[in-house]
Formats: structure tokens, C-alpha cells, sequence
């Protein structure tokens, strides 16, 4: 699940049996995507920040790199090796760049699209990295998964949804 409210892995053992498998320790991932979405000076109306970042991320050149003093951001996430989620490790750093230049309106536009574009490939990336530890763990266990649900609202952001991880993940798991 996740949204503006959540983040959960949930392994469902029947229809009315779930175990959690890793939650937020911090904010959830679509918080996160509406605080940077504000910074870097999108608006809220009509779609909500999150499709407003998804749009803006879809717009313009796509060569366009981070500068060379934001290159930290395009890092993997914190917690790599733990089922559990923290997106403030995220948020933090994209936060302080912007802040760095005195806000998104000091910020080219070019700069902008690429900040937005490696936060939210930091973001899904970290959403993969989790699963992938979630598929591991249960094959541990020796828990056969043959179905993998992703809802809320952040789960129809096309860039994530375009991401064939997932699928891959549930061949190769089996």
C-alpha cells in the first residue's frame, strides 16, 4: 500500500489474515512526494502534487542530468538491508538542495526537472528495494507468493507503473 497515509508491505495468508512485513518508520511515501512536489514550486490544483510531479518529471528534455553538485541525491536508499521503509532519508536531501538555492524559483528549469526526476526514481527505487527484500524473506520462510497487489494513490504514477521490476521480481522469486 502506498499513499499519502501509508506505506505497508502486507503478506495476505487468507482473505482476512495479513502480516506486516515493513512499514514507514518516518513519513509516508506519498507525504513525501507532496512536501518535495511544494519545494520545487508545483501547484496542488486540479490533479494533487504527486500527478503534478508526475507530469512535470514527463515534460521537457529527458537528457537533462543533476548537476554535478546534486549527484549525492541519486544515491540508493538508507536501510537497503531492512524490511522497513524511511522516506525522511529521502526528503532530507532533496529538501536541503533546494533550500540551498534559496528555493525552486532561484533553480533553472532544467535543474528543477532533473531534481524532480532523481527524487522520484529515489523514491521507487527504495519501494523495489523493500519488495525485493519482502519476496526474499518469503521465500525463507517457504511462503509461495503468486500475486502481487499494489495499491493507494501513489501506485498510479505511470513512471512507477512503468517499471517492469515488479514482474520480473515475481518470476524470478518463484
Amino acid at each position: 500500500l502506498i499513499s499519502g497515509g501509508h506505506t505497508l508491505l502486507l503478506l495476505a495468508t487468507s482473505r482476512s489474515s495479513f502480516k506486516t512485513l515493513a512499514t514507514t518508520l518516518d513519513a509516508s511515501v506519498g507525504r513525501v512526494i507532496d512536501k518535495i512536489s511544494a519545494l520545487l514550486g508545483l501547484s496542488f490544483a486540479p490533479v494533487g502534487l504527486g500527478a503534478a510531479l508526475e507530469k512535470f518529471c514527463a515534460e521537457g528534455r529527458p537528457d537533462i542530468v543533476l548537476p554535478a553538485d546534486a549527484l549525492h541525491l541519486d544515491r540508493r536508499p538508507a536501510m537497503r538491508d531492512r524490511l522497513a521503509f524511511s522516506y525522511s532519508g529521502v526528503h532530507t536531501p532533496f529538501q536541503r538542495y533546494i533550500e540551498k538555492y534559496g528555493g525552486a524559483q532561484n533553480m533553472d528549469e532544467d535543474t528543477r526537472r532533473a531534481v524532480a526526476r532523481a527524487f522520484q526514481n529515489s523514491v521507487f527505487r527504495q519501494l523495489e528495494d523493500k519488495v525485493v527484500l519482502g519476496l526474499q524473506w518469503c521465500k525463507r520462510q517457504d511462503i509461495t507468493i503468486r500475486h502481487l497487489v499494489v495499491s493507494g494513490g501513489v501506485a498510479s504514477n505511470m513512471l512507477f507503473r512503468s517499471r517492469h521490476v515488479f514482474y520480473a521480481l515475481l518470476l524470478d522469486i518463484r
